[in-house]
């Protein structure tokens, strides 16, 4: 394993950070400004890597770590854990730079009050990566304190204390860090020392239970949802069942009388039924009589069709060489397909909500979010409150995929508490969670490619339509201004990453009445989907080994291509592609380059009652360094089993100006029987962690297709992928 470079760095100053912040964006504004073309394709090629910085306000030990009484540390941790098993490889790292054993390690969701300011929140798949050396820096920094008291009472030199599990000792000296802890009163925080080198890493590479394990499985109530105050009220909120509709006629007479409620809340746009307990919330809700105004009833095929290249404003990502010159010489040697992607939503198992308690002079929450920094400035402000008045206090997240970084639910739920003046508990129903969702976009993909002699491909296009994820939100269209499309989200992963001479991505930027947002692996699940399915159509109709033809197109750059080459040959190897397949299965390929990972998988499939039916799943993770491999595992196969699910069955569908599911019955999702023979190879080699959680999504979808097609025949370009 390779040594890291042990130069201490110095101290972490969010001054100087926020300086170096506004001198890179306001050069990037002139910048577009000044060059919008060039500048755009720039920051479209670096989005591609989502490869963000730690934004921290401090990387003082106090604010991250506490030394308890029984001798083990707390680690307050800034990032959300929403399912993905980040408490445990954190711990992981804390506990290297701590010399404590991993069970000494407890890790809490740090709240707003007394925590660490996280600007960038959790997600893009880059927790591990962003944290990777701060975590150890600040653990380190800790370790190194505690020592130089304990050597300032003993009267010793540092380097003769030794440390193993939290206990430090030199000659006849003994003390725990505890005691080091209790008994200082005054502390100086040194230069950041160096880390221990990876060979002498004890855990890092190791598989470890997840350590959150046993409190879920036993129940506890460690979930937004699940949280109680004394005196507490439950409340529903109204939301319009069509699309875009505004209140028109109100009626809450009715729902008033209801046993149980204690109030109807109107205030602006924002009704809400108020009771002592959950069932008598609802019930009130559905006595509400409330008419809608509707500026339209969609259906679904004008639907659809507001996302279409062609429509709406386009922007060149990618451009390398003349790609549409030679496509337009040589229009009989194009090969042109198209491909669609539906609407969906997050369908995480723990509706979307918050409990609040407003009081006179401060006010506190209990949320699932991937933004508590972004939620304290929002809510502080929707109920006019200093922000240093409200505290936001994380919870575990049942599921969030992105969902969870909209702070615009929880604005209402504050100003709810506040109306009412006691601590109250707002969820969204299940068929809210539905109708009015943030959506992941539905998108449009047209690619063609020029086919010259010995079927080499000479030029390739991908436009894509899509309604943005993130863009919309940056105040006063800047963004839009600037960046002219959002590729940063979901134009992500648009680009072609084959070395082809001759190739461009354009963004085709629609916008959709329905609000739509960051959904898992982002804009790379459509893209490979469209990406690969072609790859794999242009290997069959020029009699190319698909996998081959991989090989073959990214050839070129030999630093990069040895990764890919070693995931393909690795993949070839573990999934028998060389070898003859069963009868009645279809098998397929694909591959993507996500935050830094690369992820490739081989699907074998069996038609089973005119249904596709995914039998054995074989992927190939080079995500560099494995922190904690049985943890990547597990989030290879949760992402495997999410991208089956997006493949086969997910899809939103419009009538008359709704969202016509309600309910699971209506939004069918992959189920336990599904589950399919999952195969997980990691590859590793490197000195850092690349992203995990999205990028194993990415290659699903286009490789059950490819499969599909190797059995049947039949090309499917649309998703959800249907036999008739």
């Amino acid at each position: 394993m390779a040594t890291e470079d042990k130069k201490p760095k110095k101290k972490f100053s969010r001054r100087k950070f926020l300086q170096r912040g506004a001198i890179i964006f306001g050069g990037t504004v002139v910048a577009v400004i000044a060059s919008k073309g060039p500048i755009r394709r720039f920051l479209a090629q670096k989005a591609e890597n989502m490869d963000f910085p730690l934004l921290v306000s401090t990387q003082e030990p106090s604010f991250w770590f506490e030394v308890l009484p029984d001798n083990t540390i707390l680690y307050k941790s800034t990032k959300l854990e929403m399912g993905q098993g980040i408490f445990t490889g954190l711990a992981m790292l804390a506990a290297e730079e701590l010399e404590v054993s991993l069970e000494q390690i407890k890790v809490v969701h740090a709240n707003t009050a007394n925590g660490v300011e996280d600007s960038l929140g959790t997600g893009g798949s880059n927790t591990t990566l962003s944290l990777f050396k701060p975590i150890r820096e600040v653990a380190a920094t800790l370790r190194e304190m505690l020592k130089a008291q304990a050597a300032k009472q003993w009267g010793v030199p540092v380097a003769g204390i030794k440390v193993e599990n939290g206990i430090m000792t030199s000659g006849n000296h003994k003390a725990t860090y505890y005691e080091i802890s209790t008994s200082t009163k005054e502390w100086k925080t040194p230069e950041t020392p160096a880390l221990k080198p990876f060979s002498a890493f004890k855990y890092v590479g190791k598989d470890v239970k997840r350590i959150d394990l046993k409190p879920k499985v036993t129940g506890q109530p460690i979930f937004g949802i699940d949280q109680t105050f004394p005196d507490m009220l439950y409340a529903v909120m109204l939301q319009s069942p069509y699309i875009g509709g505004t209140l028109k006629k109100l009626n809450t007479q009715e729902a008033a009388k209801v046993s149980g409620v204690v109030k109807i809340v109107e205030d602006n746009e924002l009704v809400a039924v108020v009771a002592k307990n959950r069932y008598a919330a609802e019930m009130g809700l559905q006595k509400i009589e409330a008419e809608w105004d509707v500026p339209k009833k969609w259906q679904q095929a004008e639907f659809e069709a507001l996302t279409t290249v062609g429509l709406g404003t386009d922007v060149r990502i990618q451009s390398e060489g003349s790609p549409e010159s030679l496509l337009e010489k040589t229009p009989d040697k194009v090969f042109k397909q198209e491909y669609r992607t539906p609407l969906a939503t997050h369908a995480h198992m723990e509706p979307h909500g918050a409990v609040a308690h407003v009081e006179k002079d401060k006010a506190t929450m209990y949320v699932g979010t991937q933004a508590s920094t972004l939620f304290r400035s929002a809510i502080a402000k929707a109920i006019e409150v200093e922000t240093e008045q409200l505290n936001i206090e994380t919870t575990y997240a049942g599921g969030s995929f992105g969902r969870r970084i909209d702070s615009k639910h929880s604005e209402k739920v504050a100003r709810i508490a506040k109306i009412v003046g006691k601590p109250v508990h707002v969820f969204n129903t299940r068929t809210q969670e539905f109708q009015n969702a943030i959506y992941r976009p539905q998108t449009h993909h047209v690619l063609a490619a020029k086919i010259g002699e010995n079927g080499k491909i000479e030029a390739i296009t991908h436009n894509q339509a899509t309604p943005d994820q993130v863009l919309g939100a940056i105040p006063a269209n800047i963004g839009y201004t600037l960046l002219g499309a959002d590729f940063v989200s979901a134009g992500h992963g648009a680009s072609i990453l084959y070395n082809i001479e001759h190739k461009s991505a354009t963004l085709w930027q629609n916008k959709l009445p329905v609000h739509t947002g960051i959904w898992r692996s982002v804009g790379m699940f459509p893209n490979t989907f469209a990406i690969e399915s072609f790859i794999n159509e242009l290997a069959h109709k020029t009699g190319k080994d698909p996998l081959k033809m991989r090989l073959e197109l990214l050839a070129g750059n030999e630093q990069i291509n040895q990764r890919y080459k070693k995931v393909l040959e690795t993949l070839a190897e573990k999934s028998g592609w060389n070898q003859p397949k069963a009868a009645g299965i279809g098998r397929g390929i694909a591959i993507g380059n996500d935050r830094k990972s690369i992820a490739a998988a081989v699907i074998e499939v069996a038609i089973v009652d005119n249904q596709i039916r995914v039998k054995k799943v074989t992927q190939v993770l080079d995500a560099g360094l494995a922190i904690n491999p049985e943890g990547i595992r597990m989030q290879v196969e949760g992402a495997t089993m999410m991208g089956i699910t997006a493949a086969l069955y997910e899809g939103l569908t419009v009538k008359d100006g709704q969202i016509t599911a309600t309910n699971f019955h209506e939004y069918p999702m992959a189920k336990l029987s599904d589950t399919p023979e999952i195969e997980v190879i990691i590859l590793e080699g490197h000195t850092e962690p690349y992203g995990v959680g999205e990028p194993p999504l990415a290659p699903v979808a286009p490789a059950i297709a490819a499969a599909v097609f190797d059995l049947t025949g039949k090309n499917l370009r649309t998703l959800p992928l249907k036999l008739s």
